[in-house]
């Protein structure tokens, strides 16, 4: 057992020339000279005789070192270190608002670009308790051990919309939406609000959850993505809005650069001057829709307020239900019904195609003709240039008319395909006016007289496109 005096007055060593003492924390060896004007020098030999015969056998210095006023530091003990608390690691980063370099060789910022919602996918790992540890046990000089203080642990907070594992370590999203911290506690939340316009100030918008409301307006430039609902209250201007499920905008639709695009209904109050809308379920207008493309899964239904149709392409897989079709002006406007709009993209594409090959066809052999007279008028003469010409032309020319006998084909299948989606028809509950333009299947039909309650529909037995008077029971059945 060390002596007592180590602790306090110290014991002499070297011949009484120094007195060494040990810290009360036992975890260094110091000598200091008993007399500082004799000038007494360290003998490292008995030195080292004189720590053991002390106890000090741990972290025994091989070469003193100097501690001011003459003393030497000949032993160090090895401290513990004590055991790190239990701490929180985030595997998804919360993002602080704020404009967001778009990009930085150039210092340039989108500031639409603000980057305030973090989206989480439903079980996505959020963040984990990492467990605290034992710490390292230490030494003192003389070679007992000193424990180590161990880290303390902690238990995880947190919020809704999470799920806690069931060894209380982690937090997973328990569904689609935004991640969170609030007061310290992950939680996750299905609906996002916006209080006023986007702007400048909220920047673009993505978000992940089931259903995003923005009370005020989309201002132009700005997009919105939501994997869920969104419903707009005070219109879209020159926009893109992009929803996974049901989208409503309260509110005009406006300016050719803005595009609802929606997997589930789309319901607008008005739209007008050539924006882009999309969906795979419903179009309900409770107002105006004016010189807008619609390319529409299902039924288009403008019943409400005004319930009109002017000008603009509309294409329905379903039919079409409208107040007042076209206007006294005979503004050129184009329903198609009964049509897959993806089939008649389908369509478009092939034409354009089709078009295309056979032009390049009727070139290729217009050209071996003229190539070919000139080389039997010109016999042994003909030029070597025009020779390799005509030899391309001849090895293209079964390629191209390959191609436009697969396009043929396919066109023509596509046609045939188109002229059986006949049943679904147009129901005009007010007036159809002159230079409406209705499609159904491959034919086409132009209106030249007004008409009243009115259904434009596909005869079979005729093969055309007829007009008839709506009946009593059409009528009453008008959606809402």
């Amino acid at each position: 057992m060390a002596s007592e005096k180590l602790f306090k007055g110290g014991v002499e060593v070297l011949n009484g020339a120094f007195i060494l003492r040990v810290s009360k924390d036992r975890l260094q060896a110091v000598v200091t000279p008993k007399d500082a004007k004799a000038g007494a020098q360290l003998d490292p030999g008995l030195l080292q005789k004189e720590l053991a015969e002390n106890g000090i056998v741990n972290g025994v210095l091989p070469i003193p070192e100097a501690a001011g006023g003459g003393s030497f530091t000949v032993a160090k003990g090895d401290p513990p270190v004590p055991g790190e608390n239990a701490r929180v690691k985030m595997h998804v980063k919360p993002v602080l608002p704020g404009p967001q370099k778009s990009d930085p060789d150039r210092d340039q910022v989108d500031y639409r670009e603000l980057g305030t919602i973090v989206n989480v996918a439903k079980d996505r790992l959020l963040l984990e308790k990492i467990a605290p540890t034992l710490g390292k046990a230490g030494q003192d000089v003389f070679g007992v051990g000193i424990p180590a203080k161990p880290g303390k642990d902690s238990k995880l907070k947190y919020g809704k919309g999470v799920t806690l594992s069931p060894d209380e370590t982690k937090i997973f999203a328990d569904l689609d939406g935004k991640f969170v911290m609030d007061d310290g506690k992950p939680s996750v939340f299905g609906e996002h609000s916006i209080v006023g316009d986007v702007d400048m100030k909220v920047g673009n918008i993505v978000f992940g959850g089931a259903k995003l409301t923005i009370s005020g307006e989309v201002l132009p430039g700005f997009s919105v993505k939501c994997r869920g609902d969104i419903w707009i209250g005070q219109g879209v201007n020159n926009s893109l809005i992009m929803a996974g499920g049901v989208l409503t905008v309260i509110g005009g639709v406006v300016g050719e650069e803005a595009k609802l695009r929606a997997k589930g209904d789309i319901t607008v109050d008005f739209v007008e001057n050539g924006p882009k809308l999309e969906t795979a379920g419903y179009l309900r207008v409770n107002d105006v829709l004016l010189q807008a493309h619609a390319s529409v899964g299902k039924d288009v239904i403008a019943t409400q307020g005004n319930g009109t149709i002017i000008g603009g392409n509309i294409i329905a897989a379903g039919s079409v239900h409208v107040k007042e079709l076209g206007c006294e002006a005979e503004v050129v406007t184009e329903v198609c019904v009964g049509l897959v709009p993806s089939l008649q993209v389908k369509k478009q594409k092939i034409d354009e195609e089709l078009l295309l090959w056979s032009e390049r066809l009727n070139e290729v052999i217009k050209n071996i003709s003229t190539l070919e007279k000139m080389k039997k008028e010109q016999a042994g003469k003909f030029p070597e240039d025009k020779n390799i010409l005509l030899t391309k032309c001849k090895t293209f020319m079964p390629k191209a008319m390959d191609r436009v006998s697969l396009l043929t084909e396919e066109d023509n299948a596509l046609a045939q395909e188109l002229e059986q989606m006949v049943d679904e028809v147009v129901y005009v509950y007010g007036r159809l006016f002159p230079g409406v333009v209705v499609k159904i299947g491959s034919l086409a039909r132009t209106i030249t007289l007004e008409e009243e309650q009115s259904v434009v529909y596909f005869d079979k037995v005729t093969h055309q496109i007829l007009v008839r008077k709506m009946s009593r029971d059409e009528r009453n059945a008008m959606p809402a």
